[in-house]
């Protein structure tokens, strides 16, 4: 997935490269608030359907439906269990009852990218 956010990826690779530990300081800012904050920006627009029965799971929007996967300068969020239904409104196509194709988690990374980078930029800058 591209994330488009307002910062010069040019002008961030020499900003980088600039700091020794600047893998590190990356890794552990994604790692830790980066990815609470994605979570935090996809829960916000998830939809809810509404409906309502005896033994059905709260909806996604009020649980802790993600998990995540840390990598090297990544970290990756994926629904997890009961939720893997959210493909469907996320990516899947329409169905007659469904409105597929909201790409909320698209949109809740988008959200929280510029916020992570300043989070990076700050803990570079200020840990010389």
């Amino acid at each position: 997935m591209v994330v488009n956010f307002r910062y010069d990826l040019g002008e961030l690779e020499e900003m980088f490269s600039q700091y020794e530990h600047a893998e590190d300081v990356i890794n552990s800012v994604l790692h830790k608030e980066g990815a609470e904050r994605i979570k935090k920006e996809i829960i916000n627009i998830l939809p809810v359907s509404g409906r309502h029965w005896r033994g059905k799971a709260k909806a996604a929007k009020y649980a802790q439906p993600f998990t995540q996967k840390d990598g090297n300068l990544s970290v990756t969020i994926k629904s997890r269990g009961k939720y893997g239904y959210l493909y469907f409104p996320d990516d899947g196509s329409n169905t007659i009852k469904h409105f597929g194709n909201q790409k909320f988690m698209q949109r809740g990374a988008e959200n929280a990218t510029d916020s992570i980078v300043d989070t990076i930029l700050d803990r570079l800058v200020n840990s010389r």
